[in-house]
C-alpha cells in the first residue's frame, strides 16, 4: 500500500505495519481506518472476516476510487454480533476495507492497542474538529486549512467577495 488521503476529509493518513503483516492507514483528523487485504487476514477472526467481506462485496458501488490503488470501492451493510449493522466500503481490485469513525471496532475490539493514540499526535480538539467542518461546510467557503501543533489559526476560511457586505 502506498501514502493514501482519507477518502472523507481528504487529510493525509499515517500508516503503519510491512510487507509481512499488512498495512493500516489510520487518518488521525476523522479516524477513518483503511484497511489492507493482508492486514484484515493478521488481525481479523476468519469468521468475522467472511461476514465483512460477504456484506462489503455483495454491496453497491460507493462512488468513489480506492485511496490506495484507485480501484472502484463497493459499500455493504455488515452485521455486528449484536445484531445491528454497519455499512463497509471495501476496494474491488485490491480488497483494502474502508472504516469510518469506530465502526471497525465491533469486528476488532482490541483495535484501541493497534492504533496511535489520538490525543497524542493530534493537536486538534473535537470542538474544534466540529467548528471547522462547519465552517468548511458554510455557503461561501472554498477551502480550509489545518495549521501546525502550535493550535493557532487551525482553520483559514476564504469567502467569496460576492459573501462580503459593502
Amino acid at each position: 500500500m502506498s501514502d493514501a488521503n482519507c477518502p472523507c476529509c481528504n487529510s493525509s493518513m499515517q500508516m503503519q505495519g510491512d510487507a509481512v503483516t499488512g498495512h493500516l492507514h489510520f487518518c488521525e483528523y476523522c479516524f477513518g481506518i483503511l484497511t489492507s487485504d493482508r492486514w484484515l487476514g493478521s488481525n481479523m477472526n476468519p469468521p468475522t472476516l467472511r461476514n465483512v467481506r460477504t456484506g462489503v462485496f455483495n454491496g453497491e458501488q460507493a462512488g468513489y476510487k480506492c485511496p490506495t490503488c484507485q480501484g472502484e470501492m463497493v459499500k455493504g451493510p455488515v452485521a455486528t454480533a449484536d445484531g445491528s449493522s454497519i455499512e463497509v466500503d471495501g476496494c474491488l481490485k485490491c480488497g483494502s476495507l474502508w472504516f469510518d469513525n469506530r465502526e471497525i471496532e465491533p469486528f476488532i475490539p482490541e483495535i484501541k492497542d493497534i492504533l496511535p493514540d489520538a490525543r497524542h499526535h493530534s493537536p486538534i480538539s473535537w470542538g474544534e474538529r466540529i467548528v471547522g467542518l462547519a465552517s468548511a461546510l458554510t455557503f461561501g467557503a472554498r477551502s480550509h486549512e489545518r495549521k501546525n501543533s502550535d493550535n493557532t489559526d487551525i482553520f483559514k476560511l476564504e469567502k467569496d467577495d460576492s459573501d462580503q457586505e459593502e
